[in-house]
């Protein structure tokens, strides 16, 4: 299971939007977003997303964001606006209770990832009322390329403690490395080092 903090932090952006009051506090709360103003947010958040397509021309990130709401759903004009404004945000009306309705979302999030999730819903339950999805597409070629043929056979050690032998990838060079009595780290540089791989 992969789990992009990015993601989760747009689609909560996107979400923080439409509350108000007890719950928009919260969220800053949440966040760590407080004493910024919504703007401030929006702003940050709109700065990251442009800091990052196309930081470097040999990585591929593409961020996509947008949001279904149920046919017929009031949603207020300065929600769609500003998240259309701010984080490009695709919004649609959908009939959620059409069968081609979970199909629709899905080949969205298939175009936005270059075909690598092709279903993110199995169904539309009769409650929701609005979905915000946010997908990243990375594609970078490692700085420092591992041959092939260094490729060999080595045990991958499990969480139950048994090993399974596994093709593990290897090279020898110069990486920054921290070794501390918790965790060994190694960052792995793509393209021309502005996005790296931190392997803990």
């Amino acid at each position: 299971v992969f789990v992009s903090p990015l993601s989760v932090s747009f689609a909560l952006a996107m979400t923080y939007n439409g509350a108000d009051n007890e719950t928009k506090t919260a969220m800053e709360q949440a966040l760590r977003l407080n004493g910024l103003t919504t703007d401030e947010i929006n702003s940050s958040f709109k700065n990251i997303m442009n800091s990052l397509i196309g930081l470097d021309p040999k990585v591929t990130l593409d961020i996509a964001n947008s949001i279904w709401y149920r046919e017929n759903f009031h949603v207020e004009q300065n929600f769609i606006d500003v998240n259309k404004n701010y984080y490009n945000a695709e919004v649609n009306a959908l009939d959620f209770g059409a069968p081609q309705a979970k199909d629709i979302i899905n080949n969205w999030v298939a175009a936005n990832t270059n075909n690598k999730i092709k279903k993110i819903i199995d169904e539309l339950s009769t409650e929701t009322v609005m979905i915000l999805i946010n997908a990243i597409y990375f594609k970078g070629n490692w700085k420092y390329k591992f041959e092939k043929d260094a490729t060999d056979t080595k045990p991958f050690y499990l969480a139950d403690g048994t090993t399974k032998n596994v093709l593990m990838m290897q090279q020898e060079g110069d990486f920054n490395y921290l070794s501390t009595d918790l965790f060994t780290a190694v960052e792995l540089p793509y393209g021309d080092e502005k996005f790296s791989m931190l392997i803990m």
